[in-house]
């Protein structure tokens, strides 16, 4: 696993995102924009979208693909600070009734932590980037 360090455009790209990457039709947008953030090794990645991509393979053989694939990529660490940070900006949104997936509090905490605009398709990225500043990658 890589770390970001002299990376200077990373994407952290959510697992809404990879569904539709690995999606045997469909979603010409969201597979081309990923595949040129592959292409020029632009694309990181994280323990909570590692966990949710690899308890949905359908066999050990899919599941030790994608981990060496997923290892390949830039790793965004999760630290203990981001777990209190994701906790307090979970906080802030429900005060204000916004009520979403703790796992992508986590996502958008490392996302802003790290510098990296997320590539998803979610849409409890669009209210937390309405109530912070997550930068959104656009794709259709």
């Amino acid at each position: 696993m890589r770390t970001l360090r002299g990376q200077t455009n990373p994407v952290l790209v959510d697992t809404s995102a990879w569904i539709c990457f690995f999606a045997k039709s469909g979603y010409v947008a969201v597979k081309a924009g990923l595949k040129n953030l592959l292409d020029s090794d632009q694309v990181a990645t994280a323990g909570p979208i590692a966990l949710e991509l690899l308890q949905g393979c359908r066999s050990s053989e899919e599941q030790a693909a994608l981990e060496e694939k997923l290892k390949s990529l830039h790793w965004l660490s999760t630290q203990d600070q981001h777990w209190y940070t994701a906790g307090r900006l979970a906080f802030a949104l429900r005060r204000k009734g916004v009520t979403v997936s703790a796992i992508d509090v986590l996502i958008a905490t490392l996302a802003a932590d790290y510098g990296c605009a997320l590539l998803q398709r979610d849409s409890d990225f669009g209210l937390i980037a309405q109530n912070t500043d997550l930068r959104l990658v656009e794709v259709k």
